[in-house]
């Protein structure tokens, strides 16, 4: 069997995998993290981010269509969020956490279109693109040059830094932590890593003040200190909410009460089935 035609095969039998997890999942009741939900999240998300009409509603913070995004977590928001913010062009981008590195986010044409650097605490799955780069280390303090970013996107990360990461994302023990006013650290090291007139993409969990251990939920403080310690020229902010079977535009206030549903210590699900976050912060910061 040629090389080409082992390919081939390899691709049609991972496909039909696929597709009958993604029916498994259907027809089990669409439970978030469930045998099939990954695939059935990354093949809804490849299609709502290439709806330019969708990513018009994210960019001027427009209300979301009906039942959006129904039953999965806040990536859901948080990718067209910031795609649509992106826009084409030649620039040099940091993905500061990793959560662009998927095969499907480096193929659309934002990130196509940028060299694109990504910096993770630990290794993981590597897609070999000759505009992508892999560095691993700590955020708080990176190995980069100053003023040499153009765009720094950081998705659901700040929540992470200083807790116990060696819960889920690294074997080191020394990255079981409890140090967790640490994000300014990493926001402050962005600040220095951008241009002048770059732009800084942030999301987190928000509502209620909680530390889950291996992660904490933001609230209105937390939102405050990540704006002062970048203390740049313009900021704005958005908050988007899971409420009555879907995500919606909703007001900071609206979220404050928000509390985040952990899969990894809940034996069982909330009556909307809220995947992770009920409401996300977004914000954008210009130095």
């Amino acid at each position: 069997m040629s090389s080409q035609l082992f390919r081939n095969v390899v691709s049609w039998c991972t496909s039909i995998r696929t597709h009958a997890r993604i029916m498994n999942y259907l027809i089990s009741g669409r439970k978030p993290w469930t045998s099939g939900y990954q695939e059935y999240k990354e093949l809804i998300l490849g299609h709502m981010l290439k709806d330019q009409a969708l990513l018009d509603c994210f960019l001027h913070n427009k209300a979301l269509p009906a039942l959006y995004g129904f039953r999965i977590d806040e990536r859901i928001v948080e990718y067209p969020w910031v795609l649509a913010r992106l826009g084409v062009a030649e620039r040099l981008l940091l993905d500061a956490g990793s959560s662009l590195n998927y095969q499907y986010i480096l193929d659309l044409p934002p990130l196509r279109s940028r060299s694109v650097v990504i910096y993770n605490l630990s290794p993981e799955n590597v897609v070999r693109r000759s505009n992508v780069s892999y560095i691993y280390g700590d955020l708080r303090h990176t190995i980069l040059d100053s003023e040499c970013f153009d765009e720094i996107v950081c998705i659901s990360t700040l929540e992470h830094v200083g807790m116990n990461n060696s819960y889920l994302y690294s074997k080191d023990p020394r990255f079981n932590e409890f140090r967790p006013d640490d994000y300014q650290d990493v926001v402050r090291e962005f600040k220095r890593l951008l241009k002048h007139g770059g732009r800084l993409f942030i999301t987190v969990p928000y509502g209620r003040k909680e530390n889950h251990g291996w992660l904490q939920q933001f609230d209105h403080r937390n939102i405050e200190k990540i704006i002062e310690a970048f203390d740049g020229s313009t900021s704005s902010s958005v908050f988007y909410k899971y409420l009555r079977a879907r995500w919606q535009v909703a007001d900071a206030n609206e979220c404050a009460d928000c509390s985040y549903f952990d899969i990894h210590k809940r034996s069982n699900y909330e009556p909307d089935y809220i995947a992770a976050a009920r409401c996300v912060a977004c914000i954008e910061i210009v130095k």
